[in-house]
């Protein structure tokens, strides 16, 4: 292989190709939101059992 082959001006022009799935972002999207509103639930519901009395702090 000789340096005039490794450098040669044949292939000048580059393509880029990028394939969007929006179902895919909006699926992971969806499923984000489910997790971060039941961490909010989950953390107010503690909070009022604690305030209740219903369990005791660990």
């Amino acid at each position: 292989m000789s340096k005039n082959d490794c450098c040669s001006q044949e292939n000048v022009g580059t393509s880029v190709t990028v394939k969007v799935d929006v179902s895919k972002i909006v699926k992971y999207a969806c499923i984000a939101g489910v997790f971060i509103v039941g961490i909010i639930f989950g953390t107010r519901c503690y909070q009022k059992m604690l305030e209740e009395g219903y369990i005791d702090k660990l």
